[in-house]
C-alpha cells in the first residue's frame, strides 16, 4: 500500500495496480483489451449497461491505465495495469464494492459482447494509424530495444493490430480457446500477492478508509507471487510498414547508454534546441512535414527521432544522421542557452491536482527514481553549457547506426528501397 497524505477536499483517489510480469507470454496481447473488458463486459449480477450506470451514479468514475517502462536504476522493467477509481467519502463503500464485483464476478462468457469489444478496438486501432502514425512508429521502435518497449508494442502497436485481427476470427472458430485465455489472464492478474494499492487522501479520512480497504484486499484471491518467464523477440531489421497514405512517419532510434553515455540534464536542453531550430527548419519548413521531434528516455537510454505527416523518407533520415554534426558546430550565446533552459525547466515541476500528485509519485516509486536524482538533473539543466551540448552531440553519433521504422506510403518505401539496397523489411499494415 502506497499512501499520500494530501488534502483532496474529501475525495478518495484509489489506484489499484496489477503486476503484468505474472502473465504468461502468450496472453500479453490481451492486456490491450483487458481494461475495457473489466469495465464493459458486465458481472454475474449486472450486464455492462447496468454496471456502467452504477459506476456513474455511485463513484466519481473508474478508468484504466498502464505503466510500462524501464527502471531508472537499470534493475529491470516496471510493468503494471491500473484500475483508477475516485469517490467522495460517502461513496467509498460503493466504490470498493463495485471494484470487488468487477474483479471477482466478471462475466467473460458473453461471446457477442466480447466480439463487439474486439471489433470496435480493431476498427479504432486501424483508424488511428494515420492520425497517430508517429506514436505507432515510436512504439514499434521501442520494441526493438527493451522489454517494456516490447510489451507496450504487444499491447497497443502494430503487433497488437495483427493480434486483434486474428482474435476476431478466433472468436468465431475457437471461442472455447479464447474464453480459456481470458479466464487464465484473470486468474494470473487478479492476485493479492502481486497487487499494489495507491491512495491519495488526507490523514483524517484515510483513517476511516483504511479498514475498508484492508477488508477489500483480504477478499482478493491469493495465488502466490511467481513471475512468468518471457522470451521476447526484438525486431532487428529496419522496417517499412506500408499503409495507403500519401505521407510518411519516419523514425530512427539508438541506445546511448550502450555506447557509454551517462545521463546529463543537458540532453533535455539539446532536445529543446533541436526541436525549435534544426528539426523544425530542416524537416518541417524545408521538407514540408507537419512536424518533427526528438526524444530521450532517461530510464532506458533510448534516443529517438520522428517525423509527422512527412512527404519525404530518405531525406528525413539524412537530416537525422546530420544532427550530431549540426549540434557540434553550434555555439549558443548566453541568451540562447537561457531561452532553451527556460523551455525545458518548466516541464520538471508542472502544476498537479491531488490525484495527479499521488499517481505521479507512485510512478516514480515504481521506476526507482528519487527526489535526489531529479534534483541532480534539474541542476544540470540549469547549468548547461556549450561544452555540455557538444558531449550530447558526440553521444548522438551512435544513432546513425540505430534502428529505423517507417510507417507510410508503399510507393515511398519501395522507392527508398530501390535507392538504398532494400534496407527496409516491408510489411503491409493496411
Amino acid at each position: 500500500i502506497v499512501y499520500h497524505d494530501i488534502f483532496s477536499n474529501g475525495i478518495t483517489y484509489f489506484d489499484l495496480g496489477f503486476d503484468l510480469q505474472t502473465i504468461p507470454q502468450n496472453l500479453i496481447p490481451y492486456l490491450g483489451l483487458f481494461g475495457t473488458v473489466l469495465l464493459e463486459m458486465g458481472t454475474e449480477s449486472e450486464d455492462f449497461v447496468r454496471l456502467t450506470q452504477r459506476i456513474g451514479s455511485k463513484t466519481g468514475g473508474i478508468s484504466t491505465s498502464t505503466v510500462a517502462t524501464e527502471k531508472y536504476d537499470r534493475s529491470g522493467s516496471a510493468l503494471w495495469m491500473f484500475l483508477r477509481a475516485k469517490g467522495t467519502q460517502t461513496q467509498n463503500e460503493d466504490m470498493l464494492a463495485i471494484l470487488s464485483d468487477i474483479l471477482l464476478t466478471l462475466k467473460l462468457d458473453d461471446k457477442d459482447r466480447f466480439k463487439q469489444i474486439v471489433l470496435t478496438e480493431k476498427a479504432s486501432t486501424e483508424a488511428r494509424l494515420v492520425p497517430i502514425g508517429h506514436m505507432m512508429v515510436a512504439s514499434r521502435l521501442g520494441s526493438h530495444f527493451t522489454l517494456s518497449g516490447w510489451v507496450r508494442e504487444q499491447m497497443g502497436g502494430v503487433s497488437y493490430l495483427f493480434f486483434l485481427r486474428e482474435l476476431a476470427n478466433r472468436i468465431d472458430n475457437d471461442w472455447a480457446g479464447v474464453l480459456a485465455d481470458l479466464d487464465s489472464l484473470r486468474k494470473h492478474l487478479i492476485n493479492r500477492e502481486t497487487m499494489i494499492c495507491n491512495i491519495t487522501l488526507d490523514a483524517p479520512n484515510w483513517d476511516k478508509f483504511q479498514p475498508k480497504l484492508e477488508a477489500f484486499i483480504r477478499a482478493m484471491p491469493s495465488n502466490g507471487a511467481q513471475k512468468a518467464t518471457w522470451t521476447p523477440i526484438h525486431p532487428s531489421d529496419h522496417e517499412g510498414l506500408s499503409i495507403p497514405a500519401q505521407v510518411n512517419y519516419v523514425g530512427k532510434a539508438g541506445n546511448l547508454y550502450n555506447a557509454g553515455f551517462e545521463m546529463h540534464g543537458a540532453m533535455h536542453v539539446a532536445i529543446n534546441y533541436l526541436r525549435i531550430d534544426y528539426l523544425l527548419n530542416r524537416i518541417r519548413i524545408q521538407g514540408g512535414a507537419y512536424g518533427a521531434f526528438a526524444s530521450f528516455d532517461p530510464a532506458s537510454g533510448i534516443f529517438g527521432y520522428g517525423s509527422y505527416r512527412d512527404p519525404n523518407l530518405l531525406r528525413t533520415l539524412d537530416v537525422y544522421d546530420a544532427t550530431a554534426d549540426f549540434l557540434r558546430g553550434q555555439a549558443l550565446s548566453d541568451d540562447e542557452l537561457t531561452k532553451n533552459i527556460i523551455g525545458v525547466i518548466g516541464d520538471f515541476d508542472p502544476y498537479l491536482l491531488p490525484d495527479a500528485k499521488g499517481y505521479t509519485s507512485l510512478n516514480r516509486y515504481l521506476v526507482n527514481i528519487s527526489d535526489e536524482q531529479r534534483q541532480k538533473t534539474r541542476d544540470q539543466v540549469l547549468s548547461t553549457t556549450n561544452a555540455d551540448l557538444k558531449k550530447v552531440a558526440d553521444a548522438l553519433d551512435v544513432v546513425k547506426n540505430g534502428h529505423i521504422v517507417v510507417l507510410g506510403s508503399k510507393d515511398a518505401i519501395t522507392k527508398a528501397n530501390s535507392e538504398r539496397g532494400n534496407f527496409l523489411k516491408v510489411t503491409p499494415i493496411l
